[in-house]
């Protein structure tokens, strides 16, 4: 046999192809994979080698006997805290939203701080330079819709939103209970990218994400009363500005803000 030579089309790509523990995945491989009612990012990854879940009904990733607060999951650079939805039984990641996905299950760079388990990196998408489009899609669990376009001169946007309509099943339930005056519960999220090119040596990108799980219950028989509230939820935003000096040489200056909050609210008896 003689000698093989294989060129690769991306050195970069291929180099992270071959580095051990590293899963590098497109969309397309995301909405492949089996799921439950709809494609779903952690779920999807829970089915690699090495990657366990608690039960069936978590989301969470238990990655070579890590626990889930030991992976650190970043979005367009930003880390989020507590990704999950319906107390961890879906991820926030909007499958709509998503480009790429790479996923460190140990010897992850030194870039990834903080971090004592693995790292899951995602990409939001960059959005259509070259014309409008707009893709959705309803599920058993929400209704989602994307879409992207063109900047004038030389960009792209995208927007993309999901949210769950659990909300008339669970009125039915109110409405069939004795005393339960209140009960209610969605989830939303909400993805924005701008990228844009404003010199031919400057680019700047701006990346957002929003997304609340807001649950209500409320019981009222005779005189006594009990309310129970909850709203938790991710906030975060990327501003990266590369510069080109020269053809071997660019600096890069990127602003993140990330914040999640908890609020939890009870009423016993008008207290």
């Amino acid at each position: 046999m003689g000698e093989v030579v294989v060129t690769a089309a991306n050195p970069a790509a291929d180099e992270l192809r071959h580095q051990p523990s590293v899963v590098s995945m497109k969309v397309k491989s995301l909405q492949q994979m089996p799921a439950m009612g709809e494609p779903d990012l952690l779920r999807s990854l829970q089915l690699l080698p090495g990657v366990q879940s608690s039960s069936d009904y978590s989301s969470g990733l238990y990655v070579r006997g890590g626990g889930p607060d030991q992976t650190g999951i970043l979005l367009d650079q930003i880390r989020l805290y507590n990704p999950s939805h319906a107390f961890g039984l879906f991820s926030t990641f909007n499958p709509d939203a998503i480009k790429d996905v790479t996923f460190y299950k140990g010897a992850y760079p030194a870039r990834y701080g903080g971090s004592l388990g693995a790292v899951l990196d995602v990409q939001n998408r960059d959005g259509n330079r070259r014309e409008f489009h707009t893709s959705g899609g309803v599920s058993l669990i929400s209704s989602r819709l994307m879409t992207e376009g063109p900047i004038i001169g030389d960009g792209s946007w995208m927007v993309a939103g999901r949210r769950t309509y659990i909300d008339p099943v669970v009125k039915a339930i109110r409405g069939a209970s004795e005393g339960l005056s209140g009960l209610g519960y969605h989830f939303f999220d909400l993805n924005g990218k701008v990228n844009t090119q404003l010199t031919p040596n400057d680019n700047l990108m701006i990346s957002a994400y929003g997304g609340d799980d807001d649950l209500d219950v409320a019981y009222n028989s005779g005189p006594d009363s009990l309310a129970f509230g909850m709203l938790w939820g991710n906030r975060a935003l990327t501003g990266r500005l590369t510069h080109v000096f020269s053809p071997t040489l660019f600096g890069r200056l990127i602003a993140i803000y990330s914040k999640y909050e908890s609020n939890i609210g009870i009423d016993i008896f008008d207290t």
